[in-house]
């Protein structure tokens, strides 16, 4: 019997993503605390498990979760890393377009996977041309709720994305004809924060210990947090965080003598894990990174004035203005700040400066990231790549070359 187009993409998406989990899991050595996190993205991209629940998709980090959660809908992260449905994309989009929003085309189009398929709206922030143009795209599959986003960080920048922050719980009152609940914004501004805080603990014992964490897996943790409710997830960090903590420094002594690399730029999504991956192939261990779907994910909490819905709206906007380190900003500062921070804190050895191709904003930040880290004596190598394999050994050679040069530094 003769498959249809959707049973071979299915299967395909399988494929990659099964893939990727089975690498994850034969190099582990936290098999019961990571059981969790890989269970959740292999419910997402291997089982398709659908369920009873209503959500609301997002594009990027600048849409805040609390308000979507007000409105009794569970957000989830749209943002997609899988090869075959980029080359779907490809048959939408431009050559040049950002693999990212390929893959999310190519989802939306194909319309398997129930974590797409059970979104009742979107929310896309008008973050780069390509997320403009998305829209139209997008809209042909559901309806979209453009948020925009100003390039700057003035006090004039912070009151038009107050502006835009009003206007997302008007069109979201008028989508799901409920009001915002402000009983529901504030339990979902606490279990969020409670999400943050164990992100943070758990960044900072990755980069600060030599723990049995690996850089591949610590994403993973990071990445399934756009897939389930964030005071379970919370509380499964907290465990990992505890197991992490009570390892004797004696058992990871090896890990002492490996070239210590930062992973900076572009996002890295679930399964497009080739970059890790291939550092931790190299002898290289991961010891932090600066993407907004990993390190700076969870990283900026809120802190309103009080629990009133104005004061919580406004906490929310000076986190996505005042401390965010997006490249979006025609402000670099704050980006290079967190950068060298990352590196200082994280005492890393080399920084690897990821792009995507197609991923402008990333690519123009590079110049400003290169002269930080030259001051600090670190070296950094740009690699471009996409989520196919095509260039994996060109890919993995380079980066070989890199870590080698890391190691005759020491």
């Amino acid at each position: 019997m003769e498959t249809t187009r959707e049973e071979r993409f299915k299967k395909n998406i399988i494929r990659v993503s099964s893939r990727i989990l089975e690498q994850l899991n034969d190099k582990t050595d936290l098999d019961k605390e990571m059981r969790y996190f890989f269970g959740i993205l292999k419910d997402t991209f291997v089982d398709f498990e659908s369920n009873e629940n209503r959500y609301i998709g997002s594009y990027c980090v600048m849409v805040p979760d609390e308000i979507i959660y007000a409105y009794g809908y569970i957000p989830v992260r749209l943002c997609a890393g899988n090869s075959v449905a980029a080359m779907i994309g490809d048959e939408i989009a431009p050559r040049d377009a950002c693999p990212v929003l390929k893959a999310s085309y190519g989802f939306s189009q194909m319309s398997v996977l129930p974590i797409y398929n059970q979104c009742e709206a979107v929310v896309l922030p008008m973050t780069c041309d390509g997320k403009r143009k998305s829209a139209e795209i997008l809209s042909e599959h559901v309806p979209v709720i453009p948020l925009f986003v100003p390039m700057g960080k003035s006090d004039e920048d912070f009151e038009q994305m107050l502006k835009s922050m009003k206007s997302l719980t008007k069109t979201l009152s008028e989508f799901t004809e409920k009001k915002l609940s402000n009983k529901l914004l504030v339990k979902a501004y606490k279990d969020i924060y409670e999400a943050q805080k164990q992100a943070f603990r758990l960044s900072e014992i990755f980069s600060q210990k030599n723990t049995p964490l690996r850089g591949s897996e610590f994403m993973a943790v990071m990445n399934s947090f756009c897939y389930t409710k964030p005071l379970e997830w919370a509380k499964k960090v907290e465990e990992l965080c505890n197991a992490l903590s009570s390892v004797p420094t004696k058992t990871t002594d090896k890990r002492r003598k490996k070239t210590r690399v930062l992973i900076a730029g572009s996002p890295i999504t679930f399964p497009n894990y080739k970059i890790p991956l291939l550092l931790e192939e190299m002898g290289a261990q991961i010891v932090g990174d600066e993407t907004c779907m990993s390190g700076r994910m969870l990283y900026d909490p809120v802190i309103p004035d009080d629990y009133s819905t104005e004061s919580m709206l406004r906490a929310f906007t000076a986190r996505y203005v005042s401390a965010c380190s997006c490249p979006v900003f025609d402000q670099l500062d704050d980006q290079i700040y967190r950068l060298t921070e990352k590196i200082k804190n994280s005492k890393a050895e080399g920084v690897v400066y990821y792009v995507l191709r197609g991923c402008t904003p990333y690519d123009f930040e590079l110049s400003k990231a290169e002269e930080a880290a030259e001051k600090m004596g670190i070296p950094l190598i740009r690699v471009e790549t996409d989520f196919s394999l095509e260039d994996q050994e060109q890919v993995k050679i380079r980066l070989e070359a890199f870590v080698e040069m890391l190691e005759q530094r020491r």
